[in-house]
């Protein structure tokens, strides 16, 4: 099938084969076709419920032709990260990297600004002073020294950044829907596991069966409120890439969400998000905030081998957070961008 019949049948509502997607992002990425009907394409993509095969061309596709780099420190590294779209709440994933880091595990994070809320991981990492630059070197020192790192937008495929300007001057976030919800299964870096998760008990299943036929070590995570994170709330459920069948997390069991809700959990602006991330990091974050937290570093450590379970790598978190040093470990992350930043401003 042509690229522009595969095109059309995106834009009429039917569904190609996996392989049409695969030659038609190829051609894409090759610039072979035009912006107007890519825009047209990813209009389309992200207007309709996805399919398994749509989707996991897309991830099939960059990882074989933008195979993800083996950093030598990021050897035993986790990314911990959403795939967006759901029910809104403070910067979960980006607060826990930093918790992980100081538990003793690394954390190679992948992450955009917003999609589905105000404020998204880079929004933050930005306020932070944290440099996220496409420089190798730099991403793998840093890594090295802090135990965490942050991977630069720009160092994603080069059909990412071609698929945004297509697109402009739309926002990429509502047209690019798509991709964005891909974005954790295309991180640019090889590492030990990824930590997933997805907004809904649909792309929870998608993910991981894409997870599981491309071989990518990813624990996909879903609360079952409809956020992407596992929450101190409710209940959730996990999964390995490699196993069939979804496990159930309740916090209770855990001793965890006790008189807590959903709205405890939620963000506000940039300013707001940035007080709650620094007032968990420091050991002054609300129950619900740091249980919640907990869980999701818990993840990352047991995926990452620094813990046997999930439960004992919450209560380390929690231990950890209690003391104060996840604040520490970000006080070195930017004490070590800030040294870096006159080298990175004359490589550029």
């Amino acid at each position: 099938m042509t690229p522009e019949k595969t095109a059309g049948q995106l834009i009429a509502g039917r569904i190609p084969t996996e392989d049409a997607m695969l030659d038609y992002w190829r051609a894409t990425d090759d610039g072979l076709r035009p912006k107007a009907e890519t825009v047209a394409v990813l209009a389309a993509l992200s207007a309709m419920p996805s399919a398994l095969g749509m989707m996991r061309s897309f991830v099939r596709f960059i990882r074989e032709t933008y195979p993800p780099e083996a950093l030598p420190a990021a050897k035993s590294a986790v990314n911990i990260v959403g795939t967006g779209g759901g029910r809104s709440t403070f910067n979960i994933s980006t607060t826990a990297a930093f918790v992980v880091a100081a538990a003793g595990g690394k954390v190679l994070k992948s992450g955009s600004s917003a999609y589905s809320s105000s404020v998204g991981s880079g929004d933050i990492l930005n306020a932070l002073g944290l440099a996220r630059t496409a420089s190798d070197e730099f991403t793998n020192a840093m890594l090295d020294d802090c135990g965490l790192a942050f991977a630069a937008p720009q160092r994603y495929a080069p059909l990412c950044k071609r698929l945004a300007i297509a697109a402009m001057p739309l926002p990429f976030k509502m047209i690019g829907r798509f991709v964005n919800a891909l974005g954790p299964l295309i991180c640019p870096y090889e590492m030990k596991a990824h930590v997933i998760g997805a907004s809904s008990q649909r792309l929870f299943e998608q993910v991981h069966q894409i997870a599981g036929s491309l071989g990518i070590p990813a624990v996909v995570v879903h609360s079952n409120l409809g956020v992407d994170e596992l929450l101190s709330v409710g209940t959730n459920r996990w999964v390995r890439a490699a196993e069939t069948l979804p496990h159930r997390l309740i916090p209770g069991d855990l001793g965890l969400g006790r008189d807590s809700g959903l709205s405890d959990l939620a963000g506000g602006d940039l300013a707001e998000n940035i007080a709650i991330l620094t007032d968990i990091l420091k050991g002054r974050g609300s129950r619900a905030c740091t249980e919640t937290v907990a869980l999701n570093a818990g993840m990352a450590l047991h995926a990452g081998g620094v813990v046997r379970t999930l439960a004992e790598g919450t209560w380390l978190a929690l231990d950890c957070m209690a003391d104060g040093a996840p604040y520490r470990t970000l006080e070195r992350a930017q004490a070590f961008a800030s040294a870096e930043a006159p080298r990175l401003a004359a490589m550029a």
